[in-house]
Protein backbone atom coordinates (compact mmCIF):
# COMPACT_ATOMS: atom_id res chain seq x y z
CA UNK A 1 0.00 0.00 0.00
CA UNK A 2 1.26 3.75 -1.19
CA UNK A 3 1.35 6.10 1.54
CA UNK A 4 0.11 9.46 0.94
CA UNK A 5 2.74 12.66 1.64
CA UNK A 6 0.64 14.94 4.14
CA UNK A 7 1.04 18.82 3.02
CA UNK A 8 3.23 20.73 5.34
CA UNK A 9 0.69 22.17 8.25
CA UNK A 10 1.90 25.50 9.75
CA UNK A 11 3.69 25.67 13.09
CA UNK A 12 1.80 26.35 15.98
CA UNK A 13 2.29 30.65 16.73
CA UNK A 14 3.75 29.97 20.43
CA UNK A 15 6.54 28.01 18.38
CA UNK A 16 7.31 30.39 15.67
CA UNK A 17 7.41 33.13 19.06
CA UNK A 18 9.95 31.09 20.48
CA UNK A 19 12.34 30.64 17.49
CA UNK A 20 11.82 33.96 16.66
CA UNK A 21 13.20 34.93 20.18
CA UNK A 22 15.93 32.35 19.94
CA UNK A 23 16.89 33.60 16.46
CA UNK A 24 17.28 37.00 17.60
CA UNK A 25 19.22 35.69 20.81
CA UNK A 26 21.89 33.50 18.91
CA UNK A 27 22.30 36.07 16.25
CA UNK A 28 22.96 38.53 18.72
CA UNK A 29 25.54 36.30 20.56
CA UNK A 30 27.06 35.96 17.40
CA UNK A 31 27.44 39.50 17.30
CA UNK A 32 28.99 39.52 20.96
CA UNK A 33 31.61 37.18 20.33
CA UNK A 34 32.94 38.18 16.80
CA UNK A 35 33.34 42.01 18.99
CA UNK A 36 35.11 40.03 21.94
CA UNK A 37 36.91 37.75 18.96
CA UNK A 38 38.44 40.95 17.67
CA UNK A 39 39.45 42.72 21.28
CA UNK A 40 41.09 39.37 22.29
CA UNK A 41 45.18 38.22 21.89
CA UNK A 42 45.30 35.40 23.65
CA UNK A 43 45.43 32.32 20.92
CA UNK A 44 43.78 29.96 23.64
CA UNK A 45 40.88 32.70 24.31
CA UNK A 46 40.47 33.18 20.38
CA UNK A 47 40.42 29.39 19.85
CA UNK A 48 37.88 28.95 22.23
CA UNK A 49 35.55 31.78 20.39
CA UNK A 50 36.15 30.32 16.83
CA UNK A 51 34.79 26.99 18.23
CA UNK A 52 31.92 28.81 20.12
CA UNK A 53 31.39 30.72 16.51
CA UNK A 54 31.27 27.54 14.53
CA UNK A 55 28.38 26.22 17.30
CA UNK A 56 26.60 29.24 16.90
CA UNK A 57 26.88 29.64 13.57
CA UNK A 58 25.36 25.84 12.77
CA UNK A 59 22.55 26.99 15.27
CA UNK A 60 21.66 29.86 13.16
CA UNK A 61 22.05 27.69 10.16
CA UNK A 62 19.31 25.43 11.37
CA UNK A 63 16.80 27.84 10.66
CA UNK A 64 17.64 27.53 6.93
CA UNK A 65 18.73 29.99 3.97
CA UNK A 66 15.75 32.51 4.72
CA UNK A 67 16.45 32.47 8.81
CA UNK A 68 15.04 35.97 9.04
CA UNK A 69 11.59 33.80 10.22
CA UNK A 70 9.62 35.67 7.90
CA UNK A 71 6.05 34.57 9.57
CA UNK A 72 6.57 36.41 12.12
CA UNK A 73 6.06 39.78 10.87
CA UNK A 74 4.15 41.76 13.15
CA UNK A 75 4.44 38.86 16.14
CA UNK A 76 6.84 41.37 17.26
CA UNK A 77 4.48 43.52 18.84
CA UNK A 78 3.06 40.42 20.61
CA UNK A 79 5.78 39.13 22.74
CA UNK A 80 5.82 42.39 24.62
CA UNK A 81 5.01 43.29 28.03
Amino acid sequence: MASVPLAPQPLPTPLLRAAAVHHRLVDAFIQLTRTELARQRDDYARESLNELLDVLTGQLAAYGPNAAITPLVGMEAANQP
